[in-house]
C-alpha cells in the first residue's frame, strides 16, 4: 500500500492540490488548508508526520516536551498546507508574486553584482516557507538562474517540476549531464539554485547539522570548489496570509583540504550552519518530511 507522503506527491494528488489551489479563493482555500494540516498532524504513526517530529526537536535543539512537540508539528503542517494553496493559486498571477515576495537588499545586489560576471554563484535554498513562490519570484525580477532539484524524481515530482518551468523557473533534475552544464555555466559567471537538506538515501558523507551528522546534499562543495564559485543561503520566510521576504547569508568561500571526505564534509558544515539561524527562528515554516536524522526518530519525546 502506498504510503501518505508518495500518494501525496503522485500526479493524483498534485493534480487534486492544484485543482484546489486554482478554484478556490483565499478565504475557504485557506480555511481547507487549515484543515488538511489538521488531519494529517492527527496522523501520528505516519513515516511523514513522524519525520517531521523528528526534524524539528532537532532543529529546537531538542528542548520541546512531546506536547510542545506536537503544537510546533501541528502548526508546521498547517503553515505547509496553507504554503501549497498559496503556491498553485498564485501560480501564473505575476503581479501578485512580484508583489507579495520581497528580495533584501543583500540579496538583490548579489544578484545584481555577481550573475554574468567573472566568478559563478551557487545559492542554498532551506525548504522554508514559500519556497518555489520565492524561486517564482527570482525568475520574475529577471534574473537568470539555473534550479537544480532532487535527482531522479518519480511521476509526481515530474509533475511538479513541469508546474515549475511553466510558471518560469529554468529547473532540471541533479543529474551527471546538468552538473557539466551547472560546471559550464558557472565557470562563464553564472548562478545556480539547488535544495539544501532533503536528505539522501545513500550517501558517503554526513556532514553535521545542527549539530548532528546528516545525509544531505553536499555536490555543490565540488562543484564550488572546482569552479571557484561563491556559495551563499538563500531562505523564503513569511506567511501566506501576509507577505514573503527572500534573504540571503553572506558569501561564504570554499576551501580546499587534502583530505577528500573532510574537504566535503567541512564545507558543507559552512553552509549548513549559515543556514541554522533561519530554520531556527522559524521552524513552524520549515517543511521537511524526511528524516535528515534517522536517530531521532527513536529518541524524540513520543
Amino acid at each position: 500500500m502506498p504510503s501518505l507522503q508518495s500518494l501525496i506527491n503522485s500526479p493524483l494528488g498534485i493534480g487534486l492540490i492544484l485543482g484546489i489551489g486554482k478554484a478556490l479563493p483565499p478565504r475557504w482555500g485557506f480555511k481547507l488548508a487549515d484543515r488538511m494540516g489538521t488531519r494529517l498532524a492527527e496522523m501520528k504513526d505516519s513515516p511523514m508526520v513522524r519525520a517531521t517530529r523528528a526534524n524539528l526537536w532537532i532543529a529546537t535543539g531538542k528542548k520541546l516536551s512531546s506536547r510542545e512537540l506536537d503544537e510546533l508539528v501541528l502548526d508546521n503542517l498547517q503553515f505547509t498546507a496553507n504554503s501549497l494553496y498559496d503556491f498553485y493559486h498564485h501560480i501564473n498571477d505575476h503581479d501578485v508574486i512580484r508583489k507579495r515576495v520581497t528580495l533584501s537588499p543583500k540579496l538583490r545586489e548579489y544578484l545584481e553584482t555577481r550573475i554574468g560576471k567573472n566568478e559563478g554563484t551557487i545559492m542554498l535554498a532551506p525548504h522554508l516557507s514559500n519556497f518555489d513562490l520565492g524561486g517564482r519570484a527570482i525568475a520574475l525580477n529577471g534574473y537568470d538562474v539555473l534550479a537544480l532539484s532532487y535527482p531522479l524524481p518519480p511521476g509526481g515530482y515530474q509533475w511538479q517540476n513541469q508546474l515549475r518551468r511553466d510558471a518560469g523557473i529554468n529547473i532540471k533534475p541533479m543529474s551527471v549531464q546538468t552538473l557539466r552544464e551547472s560546471k559550464d555555466r558557472l565557470k562563464n559567471g553564472g548562478a545556480i539554485l539547488t535544495g539544501l537538506e532533503r536528505p539522501l538515501p545513500e550517501t558517503n558523507y554526513y556532514p553535521r547539522f545542527f549539530g548532528h551528522p546528516a545525509p544531505v546534499p553536499v555536490s555543490y562543495v565540488r562543484l564550488a570548489l572546482q569552479t571557484k564559485s561563491a556559495v551563499f543561503v538563500v531562505a523564503c520566510t513569511g506567511t501566506p496570509q501576509t507577505d514573503y521576504k527572500l534573504e540571503c547569508s553572506d558569501l561564504i568561500y570554499l576551501k580546499p583540504d587534502d583530505d577528500p571526505v573532510k574537504e566535503i564534509e567541512k564545507n558543507a558544515e559552512l553552509v549548513l550552519k549559515a543556514a541554522e539561524p533561519f530554520i531556527r527562528d522559524n521552524p513552524e515554516q520549515w517543511s521537511m518530511t524526511y528524516p535528515v536524522w534517522p536517530f531521532a526518530l527513536d529518541e524524540m519525546p513520543k
